[in-house]
């Protein structure tokens, strides 16, 4: 099977996949593309093994949950005040965050990323819980600083596929299903690049 470039192996479904450490996801890949979901009442983030290691985090951190402090202390200094002030506000109110900004790895190195994340709220107006997915841009342009993005009104037909597909992971995630996970993170990278595409795009054309 092949998406653009990139060549993907699809194993077997009677193995069972291992995860990858983090130095070999940040081997294998340069192009990271990672999912997350936030058990807010509970304070849990669970997290794939890419989003993970953007933030910092091993494997089995992702995979058992960690407060979502555990996350922030990943992003770089220059930005973690302002990306956690942001994310919190729309915490808050619900609804879209999208935001541009820099993270620090295990492996030390430097990696700007692009996250957009929905918050959700119970029927009182409590925030309930929270996905997202989180895309390394760091070879498309300059490892700078944070970069706002508008959110209001957000709601092209990709944004609409990220949500179903982040739901469909962790129900399959809940499922334990590794080959259909597999196939679900696969979707997820592919929906990652597109949606970077198009928020370029609409920069673009902003600046235009």
């Amino acid at each position: 099977m092949q998406f653009g470039k990139r060549r993907w192996r699809v194993p077997r479904p009677d193995r069972v996949l291992q995860p990858p450490s983090p130095a070999r996801v940040a081997a294998d890949f340069t192009d990271l593309t990672g999912s997350w979901v936030w058990d807010i009442p509970a304070d849990r983030v669970y997290a794939d093994d890419a989003a993970a290691f953007l933030f910092g985090l091993d494997p089995d951190q992702g995979q058992t949950g960690r407060p979502v402090e555990a996350f922030e202390v990943g992003i770089h200094p220059g930005d973690r005040e302002t990306v956690a002030s942001q994310f919190r506000a729309t915490v808050a109110t619900g609804g879209l965050f999208v935001a541009e900004y820099r993270t620090c790895p295990c492996d030390g190195s430097i990696r700007r990323v692009l996250e957009r994340a929905h918050v959700y709220l119970d029927a009182a107006g409590h925030p309930r819980r929270a996905h997202g997915i989180i895309v390394d841009i760091t070879d498309r342009k300059p490892v700078g600083g944070l970069t706002s993005h508008p959110a209001e009104g957000a709601d092209h037909p990709l944004e609409r596929a990220t949500d179903l597909c982040i739901a469909a992971r962790q129900a399959v995630r809940e499922a334990r299903r590794p080959f259909l996970l597999k196939l679900v993170d696969m979707v997820l990278i592919e929906l990652g690049r597109e949606l970077t595409g198009v928020m370029e795009a609409e920069r673009r054309r902003r600046l235009s």
